[in-house]
């Protein structure tokens, strides 16, 4: 299926969006945790604080530092659970390009897709099959509420 911008499996058009959809071209700006730009911690704080769950800031934590949260997030120190199933705010956890260690984080915003932004671009929604990320998800966790 054709997405935005012609990409397979970036965010379609016509598929209706939930909370996620303000999120989509938000600008990556490393430690910002608002709508004017966020790094990939960010959008999942945001979203988060958005629903009265309040998680570690870790704005003191530069993007290209970001293994340091997605290892605690990894260990389950961040009062999270591996699940083999991800749905809607599930954390996903990505190894960054070529590289064997997690260091980036995304969202689910359903069963399938994710939401996630890197230094090379604003915030978008993906298949977790697409290309961009299929080779690196490395596993899911869900948050306590």
């Amino acid at each position: 299926m054709a997405g935005h911008h012609g990409e397979p499996g970036i965010f379609p058009r016509f598929v209706p969006v939930s909370f996620w959809g303000k999120y989509i071209g938000v600008p990556f700006v490393d430690g910002g945790r608002t709508l004017a730009g966020f790094d990939c911690w960010g959008a999942i704080w945001l979203a988060y604080r958005e629903r009265g769950i309040e998680l570690p800031d870790y704005g003191e934590v530069s993007a290209l530092d970001l293994r340091r949260v997605a290892r605690a997030i990894e260990g389950g120190q961040e009062k999270c659970r591996p699940v083999e199933t991800p749905r809607e705010f599930d954390v996903v956890l990505l190894r960054l390009y070529s590289r064997r260690w997690i260091g980036h984080v995304g969202l689910m915003v359903d069963g399938r897709r994710m939401l996630h932004t890197e230094r090379a671009s604003a915030a978008v929604v993906v298949a977790l099959d697409h290309y961009t990320v299929r080779n690196r998800v490395a596993g899911f966790r869900r948050f306590a509420a």
